[in-house]
């Protein structure tokens, strides 16, 4: 079984944190409890002993809808302007050019129900809508670091060609059962620093927790809401 614990020990440690202030804070622990989450699949893998045969370059399931809240959305773009000058200048370049290839196609599958539409996910992956963090020409995450909880928990323990034969691959595993520990983990990280009276200015918290959306929209909106 997971243990729930490491990601309360990890806020724990994170709001010992007096360098950072709350804005800086809430992306570190973004990232920091995305960690957590990787090592508790390796826990799991280790106990069972197996390995996962994704390896890098293989992107067959970065076409597959991936559906964040705002929040999430939000940091991931926080995280991407804290990269160094040159590399946030090269991803946001990708970014752009990706809504520009892509607006007819995103308009087409990211308005899918993912609610009520049993077959959405066949659909989105139909249409070979790449993540907009995709290097299509490498095959390789922009912002490989801040990727959500969805690209982390899907993993694949058979042979690699089950993603290149299916759309939608019966054989691998989703650990998405992590996601509610880390999101709570994370969500109690920012009661205590808005308790505390810091100010978040990135995030409009609660809200942010419950707009979900396929994360090409929500990156999409978060890009127009910086340029203005």
């Amino acid at each position: 079984m997971p243990d729930e614990s490491t990601f309360y020990e990890k806020v724990d440690e994170l709001l010992q944190d007096e360098e950072h202030d709350a804005d800086q804070l809430v992306v570190i622990a973004y990232r920091e409890l995305l960690k957590s989450l990787d090592q508790q699949i390796e826990v799991i893998e280790e106990q069972v002993n197996i390995s996962p045969t994704c390896f890098k370059g293989c992107a067959f399931c970065c076409y597959f809808p991936i559906i964040v809240t705002k929040l999430e959305a939000k940091v991931i773009l926080s995280h991407i302007n804290s990269l160094p000058a040159e590399d946030r200048k090269s991803v946001l370049a990708h970014l752009n050019q990706y809504f520009l290839e892509h607006e007819n196609k995103m308009n087409e599958v990211c308005s899918l129900d993912f609610h009520e539409d049993p077959d959405f996910k066949k659909k989105y992956i139909t249409q070979q809508l790449p993540c907009p963090m995709l290097n299509t020409k490498t095959n390789t995450c922009v912002a490989y670091k801040a990727r959500p909880t969805p690209c982390r928990t899907y993993l694949n323990y058979g042979s690699p060609q089950v993603c290149a034969n299916n759309l939608v691959p019966k054989e691998p595993f989703s650990y998405e059962f992590l996601h509610e520990y880390y999101f709570q983990a994370f969500n109690e990280l920012i009661q205590v620093l808005l308790s505390n009276g810091e100010e978040i200015n990135t995030i409009n918290y609660p809200d942010d927790l419950f707009e979900y959306d396929y994360l090409p929209n929500h990156l999409k909106r978060e890009l127009e809401d910086q340029s203005h």
